[in-house]
């Protein structure tokens, strides 16, 4: 069975923002759906569009038949208290939510490894072999750069090239969700601190991951493998 791609719109980091202002709220589900609706005719004319975007915020934040459920709790929290790192908590959202994001997201991070700029070229060839050359995918993977590029992750440098623009994360309590993040959406049974503290996945972001938070956090255990240290989800946190 083929994956599902399911982002065909763009959205801003502001959007993100009303919707989790709306999550907040302790909202039903219908309000916030009325609400972003509201919100988004201010921006978006068409109802298709407009739709298709809703849609989106809802899967990320609001729906619960989205895999970043599991982050959700946690994830409003962080932005609750840490309004000021909003955008490393959407990222890990989106990250969860959509598939097809992580692994642009692995491939633009792989790539600036070894080159200062990313063309979208490259991106969609590496994608095609992992996902198939599908006509959304070539549809979807243009919304998705736009939505990089809107949070402020990338910057054109012409038409199909981009240049990676890197954010601080201070939080100490935002390091350790996106470190969560990135185990849940890798699915790897254990990590060492040098991957957690290098991942493609958080390409834009200038962070550090300290290793004595870990230990204290009931979410890790940590382990001498092979000579190194290394990081696990406890078995209640994962399928045992």
């Amino acid at each position: 069975m083929s994956k599902m791609i399911g982002l065909s719109r763009k959205v801003k980091l502001q959007w993100l923002d009303k919707t989790v202002e709306l999550a907040l709220q302790d909202l039903s589900t219908q309000d916030i759906h009325d609400k972003l609706n509201e919100y988004l005719s201010f921006e978006i004319s068409s109802p298709t569009v407009l739709r298709k975007t809703r849609e989106i915020l809802m899967n990320v934040w609001i729906y619960d038949d989205s895999d970043g459920v599991r982050l959700r709790q946690d994830a409003l929290k962080l932005i609750k208290e840490n309004s000021d790192d909003s955008l490393p908590v959407h990222w890990c959202m989106l990250l969860a939510a959509y598939p097809v994001i992580a692994d642009v997201c692995r491939l633009i991070g792989k790539l600036s490894e070894f080159q200062d700029e990313i063309t979208l070229a490259q991106i969609r060839q590496k994608l095609y072999d992992t996902w198939g050359e599908r006509t959304t995918l070539f549809h979807s993977l243009d919304k998705i750069m736009a939505t990089i590029k809107e949070l402020g992750a990338i910057q054109s440098v012409k038409p199909g090239r981009y240049r990676i623009v890197k954010h601080p994360v201070c939080s100490t309590q935002v390091v350790t969700f996106m470190a969560y993040t990135m185990m849940v959406v890798n699915g790897e049974s254990y990590y060492r601190i040098s991957d957690i503290d290098h991942s493609s996945l958080f390409f834009p972001f200038e962070y550090h991951v300290d290793k004595q938070v870990l230990l204290s956090d009931e979410k890790f255990t940590i382990n001498n493998f092979g000579g190194d240290l290394t990081v696990s989800l406890r078995c209640s946190d994962v399928s045992c």
